[in-house]
């Protein structure tokens, strides 16, 4: 595993250098591209410790990676990436085999003579080779695939070598969601095996040349008009929100209702905040909420957005921090000397922060619409439950203390606004 550390930075000292060194005059560019490289992922292997889930960290061996890029204008192009196939993953949890992954999205940013810097965002799907295993007869038996939809966002970095080359390093928050499946059933119907759902995440990056296609276009020779500036935004959106529940290894894509609100205090910042409401979590019917999460939810968030608007579109990355409250979390819970159970629950926040992109379009002047990708982080904070229990006829409480834990999900949205 240390080797294969080595590799890459090796590689990295090796090929920046190089590319800062060679003399490249005044970037040109094309409307199409090909990119041909190497990627690598980390990936974790769960074990057993006292009990308690635990990980080991591992970066994968380098595989093949392959980009086509449509260049839109000097800043804004479509892509789409394939990283036809892994090393074999032994998790022992979710996403294990061989990995094939699919992904198209957007590319935006600035182009100079030389350098190029950009934040991408794209969807696609992840397909593991192994990903219904089961451990009859042994470990990784009975492979079967499985396909979960995925989301990446992160940076570009190019640099102009000659003519119609360029070298690109890519580095992103790789993240899918993977639903609660049966492995195996009885004779009459029932799970015999189960295993939880998650929100899988990976560091993901690549290093590759980039060939260009096509008629050359000087990049200063075109100027791109800036859409009217608007002070502020106002709109809704729908939201969906994969992430697991309090109930554990339930993964829950919580529709969602929000409204957001965007102060364009300058060209390219923007102070940018939402509400968002979501109803009640899947498994609601079972008497024994959790202790940090359950019935409905309200977020609370406000931060930084910043990028750069071109013609009828908008290309923004966003962070932003906040509150999650739940209206329905486990306060006490316990039996009455009667014997009849009885259940006490309470709201209880939590901080939350909001990381990912925004694309936005102008179909008119005053109108807006908007597209968020990205993910949440909730920070879920100690809490004090209590459990009672009859004893002599009365309830005899005790005191629990429940762990602070992180939970990262997916925040996908769709809104449409006014701008005035």
């Amino acid at each position: 595993m240390l080797i294969r550390y080595r590799c890459l930075i090796w590689g990295a000292i090796i090929l920046v250098p190089l590319a800062v060194v060679i003399h490249a005059r005044a970037q040109q560019y094309s409307t199409n591209e090909v990119t041909v490289g190497l990627q690598a992922q980390t990936w974790d292997q769960q074990y057993d410790n006292n009990g308690q889930p635990a990980y080991h960290h591992y970066l994968q061996p380098p595989t093949p990676s392959f980009t086509y890029t449509r260049n839109l204008s000097p800043t804004l192009a479509v892509e789409g990436t394939v990283e036809p196939w892994t090393g074999f993953f032994k998790t022992n949890a979710l996403e294990s085999g061989h990995e094939t992954l699919a992904l198209g999205g957007i590319k935006a940013g600035w182009r100079g003579r030389t350098w190029g810097f950009y934040g991408k965002t794209d969807v696609g799907v992840a397909s593991w080779s192994c990903g219904a295993w089961y451990y009859s007869p042994k470990p990784y038996s009975n492979c079967s695939r499985i396909t979960n939809f995925a989301l990446e966002y992160g940076g570009v970095v190019e640099r102009h070598l000659f003519g119609r080359y360029t070298l690109r390093i890519d580095a992103g928050h790789l993240l899918s969601t993977e639903f609660d499946q049966v492995l195996s059933r009885y004779p009459d119907g029932l799970a015999s095996a189960y295993r939880d759902g998650g929100v899988l995440q990976h560091f993901d990056a690549q290093i590759g040349i980039t060939r260009s296609f096509g008629a050359l276009r000087n990049v200063n020779a075109e100027a791109e008009r800036a859409p009217a500036k608007s002070p502020w935004d106002l709109g809704v959106s729908f939201v969906l929100q994969p992430r697991i529940q309090g109930l554990p290894g339930i993964l829950n894509t919580y529709p969602s209702l929000g409204l957001w609100t965007s102060w364009n205090f300058s060209r390219h910042l923007s102070w940018d905040s939402a509400v968002i409401h979501s109803g009640p979590e899947r498994d609601e019917q079972y008497v024994y909420s959790a202790q940090q999460t359950g019935g409905r939810s309200l977020e609370a968030l406000t931060g930084l957005k910043m990028g750069l608007r071109r013609g009828r579109m908008g290309y923004f990355a966003k962070l932003r921090g906040g509150t999650i409250t739940f209206g329905e979390t486990e306060k006490k819970i316990g039996f009455r000397p009667d014997g009849s159970l009885f259940l006490d629950r309470g709201m209880f926040t939590s901080p939350l922060l909001d990381v990912g992109a925004v694309w936005e379009v102008y179909p008119s002047r005053h109108t807006i619409l908007r597209f968020d990708a990205g993910s949440d982080t909730i920070f879920y904070q100690p809490k004090t439950v209590w459990q009672y229990l009859p004893k002599n006829g009365v309830e005899v409480g005790t005191k629990y203390v429940m762990p602070e834990q992180t939970r990262t999900g997916l925040m996908l949205s769709f809104g449409w606004g006014v701008r005035f």
